[in-house]
């Protein structure tokens, strides 16, 4: 699922309990992981970007003669081309995320409108990372609706590249957070993008490119001339089209089904926002149309 390593369990009489439930989601791999021993885990040299997070027990990461010890809660990120070991505790159960070095790197590229060629995550413990999986792990538990819908699955995908870039510390992570002032003209062209186009896959980060604006650009312009962030605009244009396909559904279409067509995958936050826009629930507007 990963990648080639060598596993030592320091006491080779006790059993090996390995447990391994990964799912791949466009450029990035996600797995909960335990040994249910203690055991040390070397790598070698990395392609991609790797990102190990204790939910269960702790681990102690070595980086040549540095090392660091996480744990439940905290990430610690593993840079492409760097060899690393690992020891786990005995209860250490672990969410290991890999992640293709070229989609974060052309994401991140997006977002400060110029190449990257390398990220630098510091390679210490930080927080924040579970929220961004959240999403992801309770949709594969699920019924299995982004393996049905490509565009909430390539949404959520971008969501997380993007969530990773925005949360952990890396040497872009201040220029990233730098506001940056446009005039009115991007913010036009990207208005007339997402409403001529709301079924594509759009981020503020594939926005931005799309404009030629920076991320951080893009967001302080949509707020100045349009009021609103990038993603609440197009969450705005994609509930109007879920209300005009809910007005004149054909039998059979439930509002799950529309609903994750156009890339709402919390369906419960879909249903509030929905209500707020429009005084009534998803389900009333189906019903409507179908006693008519």
């Amino acid at each position: 699922m990963f990648l080639p390593h060598r596993i030592t369990p320091a006491d080779t009489e006790a059993p090996l309990d390995m447990r391994l439930n990964a799912a791949r989601l466009g450029a990035i791999t996600a797995a909960y992981l335990t040994y249910g021993q203690t055991l040390d885990m070397r790598t070698n040299d990395l392609a991609d970007y790797h990102f190990d997070l204790p939910v269960a027990g702790h681990s102690r990461s070595s980086f040549g003669r540095r090392s660091v010890d996480a744990e439940t809660g905290e990430v610690v990120p593993y840079l492409p081309g760097e060899p690393a070991s690992i020891t786990w505790s005995t209860d250490c159960a672990q969410l290991c995320l890999m992640v293709e070095r070229r989609p974060l790197e052309q994401r991140l590229s997006a977002m400060l409108a110029r190449r990257v060629d390398r990220i630098g995550f510091v390679t210490a413990p930080q927080r924040g990372v579970l929220e961004i999986l959240a999403p992801f792990l309770h949709e594969f538990e699920g019924p299995g609706l982004l393996r049905r819908h490509p565009l909430a699955a390539s949404t959520l995908e971008q969501l997380l590249l993007d969530g990773l870039l925005l949360t952990l510390q890396h040497d872009f992570r201040e220029e990233v957070e730098t506001h940056h002032h446009i005039p009115p003209g991007p913010v036009r062209r990207a208005v007339e993008m997402l409403e001529e186009r709301p079924g594509e896959p759009w981020t503020t980060t594939t926005l931005a490119a799309a404009v030629a604006v920076s991320v951080r650009a893009l967001q302080a312009g949509f707020r100045r001339y349009a009021g609103v962030s990038p993603t609440t605009y197009l969450r705005n244009v994609r509930l109007s089209r879920v209300h005009e396909e809910l007005t004149a559904a054909v039998p059979g279409l439930t509002v799950t089904d529309i609903a994750v067509s156009w890339g709402f995958v919390h369906l419960g936050r879909f249903a509030g926002s929905y209500r707020q826009r429009f005084g009534e629930s998803p389900s009333e507007t189906l019903g409507r149309n179908r006693r008519r």
